[in-house]
């Protein structure tokens, strides 16, 4: 790969990383604006950028760094098992603080509407990211393994 490719991968690699980022910060500060002891606020963190990212190697996987890194994507591919594992039992975990607490364990302290809006917020971005980024967990190996079969095949050896 000439150098200005590797350049152009890296600065597009970079935009993505800083768009993910910024993403997140927009998606969680609500959050943490208003219930700044959110027990749930690093698996969120995870789910955004999981779902983000990993969706981005589904879709773009041919355009990205990690194309002809074969021994990457199998680094990741086997990476990416016990994340699923990990975020799956943090959205459990999820689900059973409130069914344990109650629904407004974490808004009891705000004012009636702001409370109401922020649980509808809170568990529809959270339900939205965290499905989101198992999903993309769930598929990512498939793709992966897919995309190091091709390139393989096409005499990439890396």
């Amino acid at each position: 790969m000439p150098k200005s490719k590797r350049s152009v991968a890296a600065i597009f690699e970079l935009a993505w990383w800083a768009f993910t980022l910024v993403l997140a910060g927009l998606v969680l500060l609500p959050i943490y604006d208003s219930l700044p002891e959110f027990p749930f606020f690093v698996p969120n963190l995870v789910y955004v950028v999981v779902a983000v990212t990993l969706t981005r190697y589904l879709f773009l996987l041919r355009v990205s760094w990690l194309r002809d890194r074969l021994i990457l994507q199998a680094a990741l591919a086997l990476a990416v098992i016990p994340l699923i594992f990990y975020m799956v039992q943090a959205f459990n975990g999820f689900i059973i603080f409130f069914d344990e607490r109650g629904p407004d364990v974490l808004i009891r302290s705000l004012d009636k509407s702001m409370g109401k809006t922020l649980d509808s917020y809170l568990h529809a971005e959270y339900r939205f990211f965290g499905i989101w980024a198992i999903v993309a967990a769930a598929i990512t190996p498939f793709r992966l393994t897919y995309n190091a079969w091709l390139r393989y095949r096409a005499g990439v050896r890396k």
